[in-house]
């Protein structure tokens, strides 16, 4: 056994190598001295990610997957204790677990939206904080980094972020921190797989969708299963979320909502299922679903629940997976996605584990893509333009409403490409009965062989151009798409404003470095329109972010060079 492990270690650190570039020094590993699963995954994931021996917390504690209040406070003690005696207590961002450290902590209720119990793991991310008052607490509470869109520090938002590695045996554990890791490479043609449930009336559905419209606006391959039917057997995902055992159809086609998946490296998930992440033990207890079945079928990280959450717990897909396609790392892209701390959280996984696609030659190279309501004739002028075209055969504009992202073709909308080009392209369209309300639009782009690319989604508001016109006042904030997008140099930046008061529109690199300021004042009820000229700056994503009292909200645009 000595020897295998010797083995595996020595073929881990070799193929970690070239990930130098991130260090594991703001890393946190806890073993449990009582439990022999503990200590061979965390020391094992140590010498893997080179953590610094320092940065190993031993605790004494029971081997239990749940205890009670009185147990956690021992175990919370010896590991605030020891972050402050090695002198991390402020160095380190993030904290992983391990199998054989206790999993949640029951105080006597776990069945009320104000329940006191909760995850060993969403407790410690408020220790040696100021909300770690809110340790043991009735209820959960906000998360200061949800739906942010910056790398996370416990500087920034006063918490620490923790995972855990965990599964039904040690090999499993083992097995998935092999595939994980900063910067793994993915193919292109790894999908997204989304397989929503019709007899669900949820948002969870739409979160979906647009988790879709987003991954598909980048050139990933998404799956978005809208039918009855609950998917099995499916090959080489990098995402994966279902209603697992919730899904009114799943006995048909499987047992215990197990989906019989393969994942790719980096393979991330999520199912809205209660109680999913309740125990790693083996055999297990079924019941509602277990989110170590994905584990033992090679996802690389995953979220489940230890009691009953309620929806407002659950990742919102869009958020996640936006994220972690966006240069996020998996602890950063689950938190970010999740609105609630001190809770029923357990995320699953090598914190710092991250994807990076390999390149694909898209057919079409789309330099510019807008659309402009005109008033007078109530129709929709759309402009793009080619930087060049392989094998195009043309476009279909799609449509979907703001509130499902779900889009569709507009009739008669194809426009037909040039084939093969090397010479810049102009394109126009009119949409001559455009809707009423703001509508999402983006091109499908069809190859001559069939396949299909997508563009990014853009955002057009005849009401809010009406509005202006007549100069009534907004009925709520909002912050439309920029327009043109992609763009370059320039791009304007329109936003409502419901009541007077402080507004902030600033832009942000995709590392969360602010870029440009263009708004940090009082502004009166209105519609403002802001351009925003990036001449300084390099081609790739930014986002802008608007924050108006308690409203905030961010999009991302490209610029293109």
């Amino acid at each position: 056994m000595g020897r295998t492990l010797y083995i595996s270690i020595f073929i881990v650190l070799a193929a970690f190598s070239t990930q130098a570039s991130t260090s594991y020094n703001d890393v946190v590993v806890i073993i449990n001295t009582n439990s022999a699963a503990s200590q061979t995954i965390g020391q094992y994931f140590r010498a893997a990610r080179n953590i610094p021996q320092t940065n190993v917390i031993y605790v004494s504690v029971d081997t239990a997957e749940e205890i009670d209040s009185t147990m956690f406070n021992v175990l919370r003690s010896q590991v605030e204790d020891q972050l402050i005696l090695n002198n991390i207590r402020d160095s380190i961002n993030y904290i992983v677990t391990t199998k054989g450290v206790p999993l949640k902590v029951n105080r006597g209720s776990v069945f009320s939206q104000s329940s006191p119990s909760s995850s060993v793991e969403s407790e410690l991310m408020l220790i040696l904080g100021t909300n770690a008052v809110s340790i043991g607490g009735a209820g959960p509470q906000m998360s200061p980094y949800f739906y942010q869109n910056a790398h996370f520090t416990r500087a920034a938002y006063g918490m620490y972020l923790v995972t855990r590695l965990d599964g039904y045996s040690v090999a499993d554990v083992l097995n998935l921190i092999d595939r994980s890791g900063p910067n793994i490479t993915v193919s292109a043609h790894s999908t997204f797989l989304f397989d929503q449930d019709p007899a669900w009336s949820s948002p969870l559905n739409t979160y979906m969708a647009r988790a879709r419209t987003t991954l598909e606006g980048r050139g990933k391959v998404v799956s978005l299963d809208a039918t009855t039917i609950f998917q099995t057997n499916q090959q080489n995902l990098i995402g994966y979320m279902s209603w697992g055992s919730n899904d009114h159809y799943q006995y048909m086609y499987t047992q215990n909502a197990i989906p019989h998946n393969t994942y790719a490296p980096g393979a991330i998930a999520e199912t809205y299922v209660s109680t999913s992440g309740r125990s790693f033990n083996n055999p297990p207890s079924y019941g509602q679903s277990l989110v170590a079945d994905l584990i033992a079928e090679g996802i690389s990280g995953v979220k489940g629940y230890v009691y009953e959450p309620y929806l407002n717990a659950m990742a919102h897909a869009y958020i996640l997976f936006d994220r972690y396609t966006s240069n996020y790392n998996l602890a950063e892209s689950y938190f970010m996605a999740s609105l609630l701390v001190s809770w029923m959280d357990v995320v699953i996984g090598d914190p710092k584990t991250s994807i990076v696609f390999t390149p694909e030659l898209l057919p079409v190279q789309l330099a510019q893509f807008n659309g402009t309501f005109v008033g007078q004739t109530n129709s929709i002028a759309f402009n793009w333009r080619t930087i060049s075209e392989t094998n195009n055969y043309g476009f279909v504009m799609q449509q979907a409403d703001t509130g499902t992202s779900n889009f569709a073709d507009v009739a008669n909308s194809f426009v037909a490409g040039h084939g093969t080009t090397l010479t810049p392209q102009q394109y126009a369209w009119t949409y001559s009965i455009a809707p009423s309300v703001a509508r999402y639009y983006r091109l499908r782009q069809i190859d001559l062989d069939g396949t299909q690319h997508f563009s990014d989604q853009i955002t057009v508001t005849p009401s809010s151009v009406s509005a202006v016109e007549e100069g009534t006042t907004p009925q709520k904030f909002g912050l439309a798409q920029n327009y043109p997008n992609p763009f370059n140099p320039t791009t304007h930046l329109r936003f409502a404003v419901a009541n007077s008061g402080v507004v902030s529109l600033k832009v942000f690199d995709m590392m969360g470095r602010e870029v440009a300021t263009l708004v940090n004042e009082v502004k009166s009820a209105g519609e403002y329109d802001m351009q925003f000229d990036a001449s300084g700056l390099s081609s790739g994503v930014y986002y802008y972010r608007i924050q108006a009292g308690d409203f905030v909200e961010t999009k991302r645009m490209t610029l293109l060079r």
